[in-house]
């Protein structure tokens, strides 16, 4: 029998590495219909977190660098905002601070890069995070939405009343 901790942690788990997903399939497409290489978007976010320009021949530490930040930040988020459906199950009240919660974070992601990357701009298009950090929010409210249907029926039900 799973204890409903448990079920919250894996509901985060997935929840979160489909937000990873979305991120990672945005960069890919929006890098390879640039023309650049698959991996441009998140090298240039690891040379930042590693604290600058790399050897060529370093490249690959920094992808992995910034896909390992970015996979662990991913599923904590996920583990937080699925906490937040299953207490959203017992107060609808808290259902509006899980929207607010995944995207308040997505809103702070290019923020937060852009503070550290300011050498990078050049680099990189600001507005290419964003949509990721979109694409990300989407993915996860969009699993926990179907993780927890009944929440959100009883919450358009609420809303008709």
């Amino acid at each position: 029998m799973v204890t409903q901790r448990a079920q919250v942690i894996r509901e985060g788990l997935v929840a979160g590495l489909l937000g990873y997903i979305a991120v990672a399939a945005v960069f890919v497409i929006l890098n390879v219909a640039q023309g650049l290489s698959p991996v441009h978007t998140p090298h240039v976010l690891g040379e930042a977190l590693l604290g600058g320009w790399m050897d060529p021949l370093e490249a690959w530490t920094a992808v992995i660098a910034f896909n390992g930040v970015h996979l662990l930040a991913t599923l904590l988020l996920g583990i937080a905002a699925a906490f937040l459906a299953a207490r959203a199950e017992l107060d609808h009240g808290l259902a509006m601070g899980l929207v607010f919660f995944v995207l308040a974070i997505g809103g702070f992601v290019p923020i937060f890069f852009g503070a550290i990357t300011v050498e990078f701009l050049h680099a990189l298009q600001w507005s290419e995070v964003l949509i990721g950090s979109v694409a990300g929010a989407v993915g996860t409210l969009g699993y926990l939405a179907w993780a927890h249907r009944a929440l959100v029926l009883d919450l358009f039900e609420e809303a008709e009343v």
